[in-house]
């Protein structure tokens, strides 16, 4: 799985039933096994920052497989450390 085709699938995942007017904003963080993926608000504040919304989720993308794994919102660190792969 290459940064685009994760993006692809994170684009999809978080926007792919939203109007163009109502896109989130996804961001994508590569680590060693995959990524970790989050949609968020259009905003000022840091894109690589995950929104502080109870309840918001964000998915990893397995760099091997592709599949998805949907996991609570956390740092995108944290999230990548907690991984199997």
């Amino acid at each position: 799985m290459t940064p685009g085709q994760a993006r692809a699938v994170a684009e999809e995942f978080f926007n792919g039933v939203r109007p163009l007017t109502q896109a989130l904003e996804v961001v994508v963080y590569g680590f060693k096994d995959g990524y970790v993926a989050w949609g968020r608000e259009p905003g000022p504040e840091d894109p690589f920052t995950p929104p502080d919304i109870a309840g918001s989720g964000c998915i990893v993308i397995d760099g091997a497989t592709g599949a998805i794994a949907i996991r609570p919102l956390l740092s995108p660190e944290t999230v990548a450390a907690q991984w199997p792969g």
